[in-house]
């Protein structure tokens, strides 16, 4: 398996890329501290970046050769509070075309679901720096 690679803002959550390949990817949180809200739980955005990041590898593992995708949406159903000790996120691209790519994320902490996500995902430009 190629190494891809992670984002300054993925290595900040702590977010490992386990595998990916054919429309699928599995990525892993170990939750700390700084991934709590005030009451305790994991923040809800650790949920959704987990999800973003594993639902983009998915799409990076089938996408055209020297092209480039964007997250256009993302929803996010909270199931349960995560009890574990980790997130771990699977992503299956559900449909690629040729511009969009639609992607159904799960996400897991002690073997119970906690979270499930669809994202829509679109071939874009590179960000051009002025």
């Amino acid at each position: 398996m190629e190494e891809l690679p992670s984002s300054p803002y993925n290595d900040f959550l702590g977010i490992e890329m386990l595998n990916y390949g054919e429309g699928q990817a599995e990525c892993r949180v170990n939750i700390r501290e700084h991934h709590l809200n005030t009451g305790g739980r994991v923040h809800g955005g650790v949920l959704t970046s987990l999800a973003d990041s594993a639902a983009g590898v998915a799409v990076r593992s089938i996408r055209p050769e020297g092209k480039l995708t964007a997250t256009t949406d993302l929803n996010i159903a909270f199931v349960r509070p995560p009890k574990g000790e980790t997130l771990h996120a699977i992503a299956r691209v559900i449909h690629a075309g040729k511009q969009l790519y639609r992607v159904e994320v799960d996400i897991h902490s002690d073997d119970k679901l906690v979270a499930k996500t669809n994202a829509t995902f679109m071939i874009v430009e590179p960000f051009r720096k002025s």
